[in-house]
């Protein structure tokens, strides 16, 4: 009986102090956040300027954006809309495409700033609505590296123009999508 007292006692005192805390499994509810705002350019195989390409699709089709493709980005981002604004750095990584015109998406967004000499960069992964949606979509924001070490949180993307591209194979586009991470320390 003893024994059992004692173990609810033990259990009473840690729900006072994680209350007391503020703080469960390592969350830190006091965590300053802040928000990282750029424009990725995309050019979805559009020529010799394309900026993200088809590289495997099923039954060896890359002609279009169907179920069972893998795109490869590397897009510029930049300060604004504009294309001529001032250039922030990369988004890189992958789109793996399902078939409900959704599609996974795993992204390093690598920050270049003048003069600095550690790279910086967020990893982004999660599932987004398809190229053609205008909505804003959620990403999970699962680290970051550099001046951004121990950063987590989320991005919320929309589309701000898409163009699509004339005598070009099927699914070329060229896209401007608003990126804005909300993120802060983990610790």
């Amino acid at each position: 009986m003893a024994v059992t007292m004692q173990y609810s006692l033990v259990a009473v005192l840690l729900v006072v102090i994680i209350s007391a805390t503020g703080t469960s499994a390592g969350l830190n509810t006091k965590s300053k956040t802040h928000n990282v705002t750029f424009y990725a350019h995309e050019a979805i195989e559009t020529g010799d300027d394309a900026t993200a390409r088809i590289v495997a699709g099923p039954g060896g089709n890359i002609s279009a954006l169907q179920f069972g493709c893998l795109v490869v980005v590397n897009d510029v981002i930049t300060k604004t809309a504009d294309p001529n604004s001032t250039a922030l750095g990369k988004l890189q990584g992958l789109y793996i495409l399902d078939g409900s015109k959704k599609y996974r998406a795993e992204v390093t967004v690598i920050i270049d700033q003048p003069g600095d000499l550690v790279e910086t960069t967020y990893e982004i992964v999660g599932q987004r609505a398809g190229f053609n949606v205008s909505n804003e979509r959620e990403l999970a924001v699962v680290a970051g590296t550099g001046n951004f070490l121990g950063q987590k949180g989320y991005a919320v993307v929309s589309t701000v123009s898409q163009t699509l591209v004339q005598g070009s194979i099927i699914g070329a586009q060229y896209n401007v999508q608003k990126w804005t991470l909300v993120v802060g320390n983990a610790n």
